[in-house]
């Protein structure tokens, strides 16, 4: 520990930042990329981050190279207690993150390495304190709390089968709560729902159907008329685009809540003046948890429910995800965050526990887990394999 910290004034300074590209296996067999960040400090402590679940950027994949020099810029020699100020420095470099309205994804890749690089300036505070995140956001009002498990689309007969086949493992493991996504094919979709229920029957619960923002309101309101005889809570991303005005419209005539996600400030109170949205949809991807705290309190304020979402990270960016829930007032539905229970492999020593649907909250110091280099080495690969099977609506799902 250096002498300024240990002299009690709060000052830990960026060293060093290294960055490893990695591939995970989800159960399905598809393939993500993240970029797992580790930043060295002159007290002897590493912090880690994430930038996770990158393949909706194929085309535009981050450079792992450039986006090192920019996190030096904003990171090297800065001390890691002050959060807020980096927040500062990363919008000075990338303005349009968390200010200004998104389209589907809910993030950018600017707003996705805003959240690797804060989770691991947290992770060095609270290691340094030896108090977990959440004692550095408010302290906890849980130790745990309700998660959903993802169903990507069923594009053609033989994906029905393969995912029921999964889906029989994690009701075993006491996984009884999923969402599923819809679009690619409304057909498959119903012959998917159908099997889905046939199987499962009362045993599971459907959280919600999400649309991905890919269809215009009014096919959405069709296919909820046809589909809610299968049961489900929330539509997800039901209208294109940013039609704030006809989600409006939608929520006018279905009888379960509309949840989107919300990726900026801007976003969100357009949304609110369009009264168009129950539920917001809040992930660290927005920009990390200093700036996705800030979106938990705006839909208190206008009386929105809420609940966390995902990209689906690794152990520490799920992590972070968890810290947050942990402190927010309420969370209103099931949160999104599974990346533990959905990929094969993970580079911390031991991974993010869950309790059937409930994840657990960490409790070590710091974001609660760290690196396995033997593993981190292990999954070590680049970030674009064009050919590789893939989790989105317009990728190879096999």
């Amino acid at each position: 520990m250096n002498d300024t910290y240990s002299n009690g004034k709060d000052v830990i300074r960026i060293t060093d930042v290294k960055l490893t590209t990695v591939q995970t296996r989800r159960r399905t067999g598809a393939i993500s990329s993240h970029i797992v960040l580790q930043l060295s400090t002159d007290a002897g402590i590493s912090g880690v981050g994430e930038i996770s679940d990158l393949d909706c950027y194929r085309m535009y994949m981050p450079d792992p190279a450039a986006v090192k020099m920019g996190i030096e810029k904003v990171a090297l020699g800065q001390n890691a207690f002050e959060i807020a100020a980096l927040h500062e420095r990363l919008l000075a470099y990338m303005p349009s993150y968390f200010r200004y309205a998104n389209t589907y994804p809910p993030f950018t890749p600017a707003s996705q390495i805003a959240a690797g690089v804060e989770m691991a300036f947290y992770d060095i505070v609270g290691k340094a304190l030896g108090t977990p995140v959440y004692n550095l956001l408010g302290g906890r009002q849980r130790d745990r709390f309700e998660i959903t498990y993802p169903v990507f689309q069923a594009k053609k007969k033989s994906d029905t089968e393969r995912y029921l086949g999964y889906m029989d493992a994690l009701v075993a493991e006491g996984v009884t709560r999923f969402r599923y996504y819809v679009g690619v094919n409304f057909e498959q979709d119903e012959d998917f729902l159908i099997a889905f229920r046939d199987r499962f029957g009362d045993k599971v619960q459907l959280k919600a159907l999400d649309f991905q923002g890919h269809h215009h309101w009014k096919d959405v309101l069709r296919i909820y008329d046809r589909f809610r005889q299968y049961g489900f809570e929330l539509l997800e991303s039901p209208s294109w685009r940013e039609d704030y005005e006809g989600m409006a419209e939608l929520r006018k005539q279905v009888d379960v809540d509309i949840s989107e996600h919300i990726s900026s400030l801007a976003q969100a109170m357009r949304m609110i003046r369009a009264d168009a949205v129950d539920v917001f949809n809040i992930t660290i991807q927005s920009g990390g948890i200093y700036q996705a705290k800030k979106l938990f309190d705006l839909a208190e304020a206008a009386g929105l429910k809420s609940l966390i979402s995902t990209t689906q990270e690794m152990s520490i960016g799920t992590a972070a995800n968890a810290h947050l829930g942990a402190v927010v007032p309420q969370l209103h539905y099931a949160g999104d965050p599974v990346g533990p229970l959905l990929y094969i492999d993970d580079v911390v020593t031991e991974k993010l526990r869950y309790d059937g649907t409930q994840l657990i909250v960490p409790q070590g110091p710091g974001l609660g887990f760290e690196i396995d280099e033997d593993k981190l080495s292990a999954l070590e690969a680049g970030l674009v394999e064009w050919d590789r099977p893939a989790h989105g609506a317009n990728y190879v799902s096999d």
